[in-house]
């Protein structure tokens, strides 16, 4: 198995509190920058949020004001020092003020291979020259060292990943709707100085020593970072990102606030159950002008806001928006629209039951459901949801609701079992959703067998010889006949992850591909965070078999995916490893969520690659491990892509079922081959409604 992303903090009931480091900069030393006027007070109201809401302890705030890089630096310096023994503490880190791009230094590839711009923090002394260094200037301060400085604050098994950045600035040059209104001012440089060689050589940042860690634990935390382009990237597990703009946008500050600034804070306030609220949810309610769309980045996006626990909530609840139209003064039906279709696996008639918030995963809602509502038009990405004929509901929903389904009308499970008051117990079971299953009268019929085994236990098989061939069919967990609740359970979450296992795309995306390959580190330290792929593309047979070494044996077997695009329409991809032993789903990279009308950065540009745990500042890549004996095992990378944002972390099934019952009891680009150049009349048919899926089958082989 691989090693499912970082997501979690230590079980300890010892709460570290809040810590903050709050940056804001109105005024910059060099004339040849404008200054602002918002940024400074922003960061006061962060600062005062912070404390009187979080309540977060004076001595716990680093606070920042016009400050240089120097001092920028020193902050997160003094960041990892007071926080450095502290258990489950929750971290912000907060920059208002000019946002940068520069062009890529030569010899940067292995650390921006989709890329040629740098983003940029832009200190208060910004391009003034160094005393004393003929020639010298003071420079930006990079999104790859930004990345370091959270990975190493993120590197403690005991501080864990509960990090949020927040960056209201921009950092680039683009144009937009309010370019020319002088109410709206840019937080933007468009021309920076330009990065220097000598940046990437000199030391940024050193973690403090956490005497009593466990460093092998703390290692093994972060085997999955992945820090990809930006200060967030699409994949990253350090911290989650909330950016004011797009990449091709810039942020504004209107009247003496940022716009971003003040509408999370807007929403923070005024949602007296804000905690109950996820990252996402948060966009999802956050109003923005179209011209001005915010991203929210990382795979921890789906926890809930500064939860000290780290704990994240069920991504199955589907977010759903209230849409009132008028016309000609003529006011029409209200809309409900839900933001998953066809390619998030949504199927004509299935039935949803609707909620005002979403629980935590593996938890029933502690609140029962304001209704059930049925799909009556599936669209690619989002779905028409109508309320039942003759349903009692309330008259209005909020702006922002949840959908859960409970009905599946696609592929029930086929099920062979002789104890047939066994199946009835199982198919009566009231745990939420309504249990289908076609009972067939032969094993080789079947999808999966249920076997009684003495007064109490039952095992579960399955039959896929995909899955068979190279690991048992029995599940390795016996489950109890006298909780038929629990054997629901886990046929349920078998149906999602077999449904989405085996479910086609829709459009081929032939010119867009994914490579696995072998690392080894860029400057031959293996205990570095700077790794390049070697040997050839592991893909090039189906399925690929993979050596896993033992961990105290030679040097590490580090692996990382890159993904192309050769076409000329920009991708947005979504990067899962199933597996079949622990029946998880596990999200590897996404897509940022956007919040407002607008639309969100596409990752795979045109003729682009990107790579996934390696490159771009990432800590550690990837690293399948073997637990007990077992000397094989099998998962399978499923990449889903399409050519507009869609939410394809509502397939996520990031914790095993199993788990939660016990708990709660370097190659380069290749060209296009002459068939996929045969295939470009096709691909340029693709739009907006397109997607499509590609998969790999990776055999583990313990060395």
């Amino acid at each position: 198995m691989i090693p499912p992303p970082v997501d979690e903090q230590p079980n300890e009931d010892v709460q570290g509190g809040v810590y903050a480091l709050i940056i804001g900069i109105n005024e910059y030393q060099n004339p040849q920058y404008k200054n602002l006027h918002g940024a400074v007070a922003d960061a006061d109201d962060m600062e005062k949020y912070v404390l009187e809401h979080l309540q977060a302890s004076p001595d716990n705030i680093i606070s920042l004001r016009n400050a240089t890089r120097k001092e920028m630096l020193d902050g997160f310096h003094k960041l990892d020092e007071i926080t450095k023994d502290t258990i489950n503490p929750c971290i912000i880190v907060f920059y208002a003020g000019h946002g940068a791009r520069a062009q890529r230094p030569s010899g940067w590839e292995a650390w921006a291979v989709d890329s040629d711009m740098i983003e940029m923090l832009c200190p208060s002394d910004l391009g003034m020259p160094i005393l004393g260094e003929e020639e010298d200037y003071v420079e930006g301060i990079l999104d790859r060292t930004v990345a370091s400085l959270l990975n190493s604050l993120a590197a403690s098994r005991t501080r864990g990943n509960n990090i949020t950045l927040i960056l209201d600035c921009c950092c680039s040059a683009g144009m937009s709707r309010a370019e020319d209104d002088p109410m709206y001012i840019p937080r933007s440089i468009p021309e920076p100085p330009r990065i220097s060689s000598k940046t990437m050589s000199h030391p940024i940042f050193v973690p403090s020593t956490n005497e009593g860690v466990n460093t092998e634990a703390a290692s093994e935390s972060t085997r999955a970072v992945v820090i990809a382009p930006g200060f967030g990237g699409m994949s990253n597990h350090s911290h989650v990102l909330l950016a004011a703009c797009r990449r091709d946008r810039k942020a504004y500050e209107r009247e003496g606030r940022g716009m971003f600034t003040k509408a999370i804070l807007k929403f923070l306030t005024e949602d007296k159950n804000f905690r109950e609220h996820t990252y996402n949810s948060m966009m999802d309610n956050l109003q923005m002008p179209v011209w001005q769309t915010p991203h929210c980045l990382g795979l921890n996006a789906d926890r809930p806001l500064f939860n000290p626990k780290g704990g994240r909530l069920d991504p199955s609840y589907i977010a759903c928006k209230t849409i009132s139209l008028d016309n000609n003064d003529q006011p029409i039906p209200e809309v409900f629209t839900m933001l998953a279709g066809l390619a998030e696996g949504i199927a004509l008639g299935e039935r949803f039951s609707i909620h005002e918030r979403v629980p935590p995963e593996g938890q029933k809602s502690s609140k029962p459901p304001i209704g059930v509502m049925i799909a009556a038009f599936v669209g690619t990405t989002s779905t028409v949801l109508q309320r039942l004929p003759g349903q009692k509901a309330p008259t209005s929903l909020p702006a922002v609701f949840y959908a859960r389904r409970i009905d599946w009308r696609i592929d029930p499970p086929a099920i062979y079992c002789t104890d047939i008051p066994l199946l009835r117990s199982v198919h009566g079971a009231r745990n939420g959703q309504l249990i289908a299953f076609n009972l067939v009268d032969s094993p080789e019929k079947a999808a999966l067998i249920l076997t009684p085994d003495g007064e109490n236990d039952v095992h579960l098989d399955r039959t896929d010889p995909d899955i068979t061939a190279h690991i048992p069919s029995r599940f390795p967990w016996a489950l109890k006949r006298d909780s038929p609740g629990e054997i629901q359970t886990i046929i349920g979450a078998w149906r999602n992850f077999n449904y989405h296992l085996k479910r086609k795309g829709q459009d081929e995306f032939p010119l867009v591909r994914m490579e696995l390959h072998y690392l080894e580190p860029a400057d031959g330290d293996w205990d570095g965070d700077n790794f390049h792929p070697k040997g050839s593309n592991l893909l090039l047979s189906e399925p690929t078999e993979v050596e896993v070494p033992d961990p105290d044996e030679g040097d590490p077997s580090y692996l990382g995916m890159t993904l192309y695009n050769d076409s000329d329409i920009a991708v947005y991809p979504y990067l899962f490893y199933f597996d079949p032993t622990e029946l998880t789903i596990t999200p590897w990279a996404l897509a940022a969520k956007g919040a407002g009308s607008g639309a969100v950065d596409a990752p795979l540009l045109p003729h682009s690659q990107l790579s996934v745990g390696y490159g771009s500042g990432g800590v550690d890549p990837w690293q399948f491990y073997f637990e007990g004996d077992r000397t094989k095992d099998v998962g399978f990378f499923k990449l889903f892509l399409s050519c507009s944002p869609a939410n394809f972390l509502c397939l996520a099934q990031p914790t095993s079922p199993f788990k939660r019952l016990k708990d709660f009891r370097g190659d380069g680009p290749t060209p296009p081959t002459e068939a996929e150049m045969k295939e470009l009349e096709k691909l340029s048919k693709l739009d907006k409604d397109s997607w499509g899926i590609k998969m790999a089958t990776v055999v583990q082989i313990r060395k």
